[in-house]
């Protein structure tokens, strides 16, 4: 009888627990969408519709124990102050902090990198600030050099910060919000899932078109594609984020890193893109135009807007103003307009202000019998450092030593001078031939390379930029001696190999005349 109340029981049982089962599913798959929404939801700082202004600063490096970096930002905060309309609140895209120091060792240019409590210090130091000087809200995007000591400052000191800042919880170096019309997502250049950053960056923005947003403002840390600094992108970062520019009209991708400032829209797969890149530091007195004195990594033909200068001036920054449809950005040197340019819809952009071109030094054959200096400019990687001939139009003209370069982060950056003797400057023509010699069998590459000449009247003139560079070494004698990043950083067909102790080169490089 027992037994057979238990074979009764069975059915009821299997029932009851599949209906158990089902009811605890979808109470999971109501907490899993609830929790998916709070993902989704995107904080509001003001609703208001008037015309608003925001500050978009570059890489800042504040530096300690002197904070030296304090006295720019309260220069910068001052010149803006009466700006209208006014503005809501500042951005950053990244290295607010240092994060170590550099020095020699083995007569190699190393960084060391500050350790957790150095670390805290200084993002401390900084976000308070920049907060402080600016007397609005900061947001910032993750930069490589606040992840020094570990990466565990970073969450530590900048996650809370930022959710006072938005008043609503940071929990991840991936966030958004929206002001007014617009919309602001930063993003982490390195991101531990690029996957799960694209999905929740998608969701705010869903968010955002749903409440009816006009413009997209986008930060991060790294540039999607780099001008003139090999190796200083992502291509993961960048591929994870392409599908994003395709579905949405981001009205601007804003970045640093690489210490350059340039403003430049590209279009790719049916999307277009506008990058504005920037630094605080370093400086110079001067815009020195890049394709003066870098090759572009990317042809002018692609870009369908661009400007480019090596380095910020002081106190640079970027103001941007929102006025219903129309976004206008000033490129500043703290009060002073340098260029000015807008747009009503994203890619398509109206300079109105920018400075004149620097004039063109043309040179003829007489001008050449006349020249008082030459110098053959380049930039390199070498990781061990190299010794190289120069040959000009078939001669020997100079030996020179390539400084060891960083692995990943100084490789055809620093800009080598090589003099050119007064004696071989018979030398020169209007069309030259200079090839690199490498009798040491050394594995290094050269590029961004360039004849600059002093005329008899005291004004400089240059050759157009190598549009190659050269490897000193096949790829796969570069693998079998463990050097393989300079393989890595440039585009196949921007880079000629040569096999390892044979000549680089010749590279032809031309001075600008009259002919047409």
């Amino acid at each position: 009888m027992h037994s057979g109340l238990c074979r009764l029981s069975q059915p009821f049982t299997v029932i009851f627990m599949r209906v158990i089962f089902w009811r605890c599913t979808i109470i999971m798959l109501a907490l899993a969408a609830a929790a998916s929404a709070r993902a989704a939801e995107l904080p509001v700082l003001s609703d208001s519709a008037k015309p608003f202004s925001f500050v978009v600063l570059g890489d800042v490096h504040y530096k300690r124990p002197q904070f030296e970096f304090s006295k720019v930002i309260a220069g910068i905060a001052s010149s803006i102050k009466d700006c209208q309309p006014p503005f809501a609140f500042v951005c950053q895209t990244g290295d607010i902090a240092e994060g170590g120091t550099y020095g020699i060792k083995n007569g190699k240019r190393v960084f060391r990198q500050a350790n957790y409590d150095e670390m805290k210090e200084e993002l401390t130091f900084a976000l308070k600030d920049v907060a402080e000087q600016f007397r609005l809200p900061l947001f910032i995007a993750v930069g490589n050099h606040d992840k020094h000591g570990g990466g565990k400052a970073f969450p530590e000191v900048a996650l809370p910060f930022l959710s006072r800042e938005l008043g609503a919880a940071v929990t991840q170096n991936c966030y958004g919000f929206r002001y007014g019309n617009a919309c602001f997502v930063f993003l982490d250049y390195a991101a531990a899932d690029f996957d799960a950053q694209r999905k929740l960056a998608e969701e705010l923005l869903a968010s955002a078109r749903t409440a009816g947003v006009r413009h997209i403002f986008m930060f991060a840390h790294y540039p999607l594609w780099t001008l003139i600094r090999p190796g200083f992108s992502s291509q993961r970062f960048t591929d994870s984020l392409l599908p994003i520019f395709k579905q949405f009209p981001v009205d601007a991708f804003f970045c640093g890193h690489t210490h350059n400032t340039s403003a430049w829209v590209r279009r790719f797969e049916g999307a277009t893109l506008t990058q504005i890149q920037g630094a605080a530091c370093p400086i110079s007195t001067t815009l020195v135009p890049m394709e003066e004195r870098r090759t572009l990594m990317i042809p002018r033909d692609e870009m369908s807007y661009y400007w480019g200068y090596l380095s910020g001036l002081p106190a640079g920054l970027f103001l941007v103003t929102v006025n219903g449809e129309c976004v206008r950005v000033q490129y500043r040197s703290g009060a002073k307009v340098i260029r000015e340019f807008e747009w009503r819809k994203p890619g398509q952009i109206t300079d109105i202000k920018k400075p004149l071109p620097p004039p063109t030094v043309t040179v003829t054959e007489a001008a050449l019998k006349q020249v008082t200096a030459a110098t053959l400019a380049l930039c390199s990687w070498a990781e061990d450092g190299a010794e190289i001939g120069v040959s000009l139009n078939g001669e020997r003209v100079a030996t020179a030593q390539l400084g060891a370069t960083m692995r990943n982060s100084n490789a055809f950056a620093g800009e080598k001078r090589i003099s050119i003797p007064k004696e071989k400057l018979k030398l020169l023509r209007l069309t030259n031939e200079v090839t690199i010699d490498n009798s040491g069998r050394a594995i290094f590459g050269v590029g961004h390379a360039y004849l600059e000449i002093k005329l008899a009247d005291g004004r400089i003139a240059r050759t157009a930029i190598s549009p190659r560079f050269l490897f000193s070494a096949t790829q796969a004698e570069g693998q079998s001696s463990g050097k393989t990043e300079g393989w890595k950083i440039i585009p196949p067909d921007a880079l000629i190999s040569v096999s390892l102790g044979q000549p680089l080169g010749p590279m032809r490089l031309t001075f600008p005349t009259n002919a047409k």
